[in-house]
């Protein structure tokens, strides 16, 4: 496919999200004429995945980047940090881009399939799109509407966290079998796939890999079905290098940017405490990654007396605290670090103008990394599986592979590569055989949640299911089931007013979530009080 047909796609897909509501994505998909897959997974990929700057914002920004505790939030705008949902940012960032630009688009090309036999493998792969965001709106939300969703009815009901991941395995073991078939009658993506590119190889691998994220996600509440899944994905190819890595990102030339990137231009959020002590504090030595992940304090560039050259903000500031010098803007570090191949001529954050020669795409957002995957087979040899490894091998392989990703595109001289092996087998983050299993699934966890970044949705979760890494209680919740003297922590997003209000008796019912109801204190089927 042509740029320009992307862009007109894009383009369109950017004008209907300005207009729809709740109603477009219950309209009836039997009433609409054949969908071509390349036409819609654009969409999927685009709207589904946040490229646009405001829903990468209302999506991840204003709840799972914080709550990761990536960034903290330094505009007394915002309340999120603080714990106070906002149905808007979350009806508007995530729970209607699911249903509206994946489920509802994936229902429509399944009806398609008889009479176009021939779009199966690009259908595969929508699957597997449609899975990983899936796998995150019901992280977020936990019991959703799913297996009646996108067929045109308003009163949908929930079904379980746990039917949901057992039919995510159920979606990619088939996807993944078929696309290994490599039938000759098939259609394939070209540019229209914002991931790949059409590459059936990789979606192979990202689908399989995909299936050992989810596994180990149960192993603390489903241990025999997390082993049987893990298992069976590591028998697969999974990603094998940072060339597999699965991220999202648009053709150039474009008007639109990464969003991340473009949001961290806004001045609302600065990188958090959490983040600048595991960059400084982990090993003997300063992570390589630090000027990769984020920027100089714009004090110090300026060189005011007794500035620091690295800060972070804490989670969860009151609008009191906020104001203060030693949480504004220009005393703390920005996340806008080489990683993205953008200079920081001079200043607290880079400058778009400066991207790497010969792109042709604007930086990615990741979905799963390789760094990620050595990380996995980390925790899943930790636990025994058969297929793993060693998981010391693993757990050095995912920091080699993350300090190797971070790097790509920084531009010559912005990193250093003589502290790699110090960083390694020093401080907290040396592996020790001797250690117990808490101990080195700590390190594991902590590790993945650098390697990964900005990946916070996954990051989020895993703190979670695991209590990794040590996240610190924020400053004032303004939520009153979540009291930080006790080093409680948010655990779940509410569902949205919409869905209370158009499908209030399943929203509603108080069998939900294990018989816990809804709520923000309210833990997921996978999240078994390993935290506060």
């Amino acid at each position: 496919m042509k740029l320009n047909k992307i862009l007109i796609i894009l383009i369109s897909v950017l004008a209907v999200s300005c207009t729809s509501g709740f109603e477009d994505m219950n309209k009836n998909p039997l009433a609409i004429n054949e969908v071509s897959p390349d036409l819609v997974l654009p969409k999927m990929q685009y709207t589904g995945f946040h490229l646009i700057a405001g829903d990468f914002q209302r999506a991840s920004l204003l709840y799972s980047f914080l709550y990761a505790q990536y960034i903290a939030n330094t505009s007394t705008s915002f309340t999120s940090d603080n714990y106070v949902f906002n149905t808007s940012w979350a009806e508007r960032g995530l729970w209607t881009p699911y249903y509206n630009s994946m489920l509802k688009n994936l229902r429509e090309v399944e009806l398609t399939l008889e009479a176009h036999p021939e779009y199966s493998d690009m259908y595969q792969i929508m699957r597997i799109t449609t899975a990983i965001s899936t796998i995150r709106l019901t992280d977020t939300f936990g019991d959703i509407p799913y297996f009646e969703a996108g067929k045109g009815e308003t009163q949908t009901p929930f079904d379980s966290q746990k039917d949901i991941y057992y039919d995510v395995f159920k979606e990619l073991t088939e996807a993944v079998a078929l696309l290994k078939q490599k039938r000759a009658d098939q259609r394939t993506y070209g540019d229209e796939d914002l991931i790949y590119q059409g590459d059936v190889n990789k979606w192979i691998k990202l689908g399989n890999s995909l299936r050992l994220r989810a596994a180990l996600r149960l192993s603390f509440v489903d241990p025999e079905k997390a082993k049987a899944e893990g298992e069976a994905a590591l028998k697969e190819s999974l990603l094998s290098s940072n060339v597999d890595n699965a991220a999202v990102s648009i053709p150039l030339p474009n008007t639109w940017w990464n969003p991340l990137l473009e949001a961290s231009a806004w001045n609302e959020f600065r990188a958090s405490e959490t983040m600048v002590n595991m960059l400084m504090n982990r090993s003997s030595v300063p992570d390589p990654r630090l000027t990769l992940i984020i920027s100089q304090t714009q004090a110090w560039v300026n060189g005011e007396a007794d500035a620091v050259q690295y800060r972070g903000v804490p989670n969860g500031l009151s609008a009191t605290d906020i104001p203060l010098p030693a949480n504004d803007n220009i005393h703390n570090s920005c996340i806008w670090g080489y990683m993205w191949g953008y200079t920081w001529n001079s200043e607290s954050y880079g400058s778009k103008e400066t991207a790497p020669q010969g792109h042709l795409f604007t930086p990615p957002l990741g979905l799963l990394n390789y760094a990620e995957v050595c990380f996995l087979k980390a925790e899943a040899a930790l636990r025994g599986w058969q297929g793993a490894g060693d998981a010391s091998a693993n757990y050095e392989s995912g920091i080699r592979a993350s300090f190797e990703d971070f790097r790509t595109d920084a531009p010559t001289g912005s990193y250093s590569t003589v502290n790699d092996n110090t960083y390694i087998t020093t401080g907290d983050v040396k592996w020790n055989n001797s250690d117990d299993f808490e101990t080195k699934l700590e390190k594991i966890i902590t590790q993945k949640w650098l390697g990964i970044y900005p990946n916070s949705e996954e990051a989020w979760a895993e703190f979670r299911r695991t209590g990794y890494p040590v996240l610190q209680p924020v400053k004032q919740s303004l939520e009153s089931t979540i009291n930080p003297a006790n080093r409680e922590f948010i655990k779940k997003l509410r569902y949205v007013d919409n869905e209370l209000t158009n499908n209030g008796a399943n929203a509603s019912n108080p069998v939900l979530n294990g018989g816990k109801g809804d709520g923000v204190s309210v833990r997921v089927w996978w999240d078994t009080s390993r935290y506060n």
